[in-house]
C-alpha cells in the first residue's frame, strides 16, 4: 500500500517539477546571450535563487547591446564594482618575470649544490635495492628496484630531483637511480 501511495505522489507531482524546470531552463538560456560575465554571473545567481526573470528582461537580454569590457553602470552592486575593479587591476599587473620563469628554476637548482664522493660500502638489501655507503659516512637507500650496478671505489655524484626527490649517478654516466638518505 505504501508503494502505491509513493508512485501515485510522483505522478502526480511530475508535471509540477516538469513546469518548474522549464522556466528555470528558459530563465537559464536567457543568462546564456549576456555577454558581460559578471551580469550573466548575477543573471544566472537571481535565477537560481528564484527570482525568475521577467518577459522585458528576457526580451532586453535577446537584443544585446554590445558591452564594453570592465563597464560599470549606476544598477550595479557596489561589490560587483569592487570586483570588476581588483580584476582590472590584477590583468594591468603582469609581473617583471613574466615568461622568465624558467630562469628561476634553474637559479633554484644552482643555489643546492651537489655531493660528490665515492663508494665505500654496497650492499643489497633482501628486494634488490641498494644501500650504498659513501667515504663521508653518509649512507643511501636506493628508491625502487631499478637494476643499477655500482661497486666500492666508484665516484658519484647525488643531486636533487624533482618533488624533494634526490638522484645518485656515477661518474662518466647518464644514468640514475633514486635513493634517499638513511643515515
Amino acid at each position: 500500500m505504501k508503494k502505491q501511495l509513493f508512485i501515485l505522489l510522483a505522478i502526480l507531482s511530475a508535471p509540477t517539477f516538469a513546469a518548474q524546470n522549464t522556466v528555470n531552463t528558459k530563465a537559464l538560456q536567457a543568462c546564456t546571450i549576456i555577454e558581460n560575465n559578471l551580469e550573466r554571473l548575477l543573471c544566472y545567481d537571481n535565477v537560481i535563487a528564484g527570482k525568475s526573470l521577467s518577459k522585458s528582461q528576457i526580451s532586453e537580454v535577446a537584443t544585446p547591446e554590445p558591452v564594453i569590457k570592465h563597464q560599470q553602470s549606476a544598477s550595479m552592486p557596489i561589490q560587483v564594482k569592487e570586483v570588476t575593479k581588483k580584476v582590472a587591476t590584477q590583468e594591468a599587473a603582469v609581473p617583471d618575470n613574466f615568461g622568465l620563469e624558467h630562469e628561476d628554476i634553474i637559479k633554484e637548482k644552482e643555489k643546492h649544490p651537489q655531493l660528490q664522493a665515492v663508494v665505500t660500502k654496497v650492499i643489497k638489501a633482501p628486494h634488490g635495492e641498494l644501500i650504498i655507503t659513501l667515504n663521508n659516512n653518509q649512507q643511501w637507500r636506493q628508491v625502487g628496484t631499478k637494476k643499477f650496478y655500482l661497486k666500492e671505489n666508484e665516484n658519484v655524484t647525488i643531486s636533487r630531483g624533482i618533488f624533494s626527490a634526490f638522484l645518485l649517478k656515477k661518474a662518466g654516466q647518464n644514468r640514475t637511480i633514486t635513493v634517499k638518505r638513511t643515515k
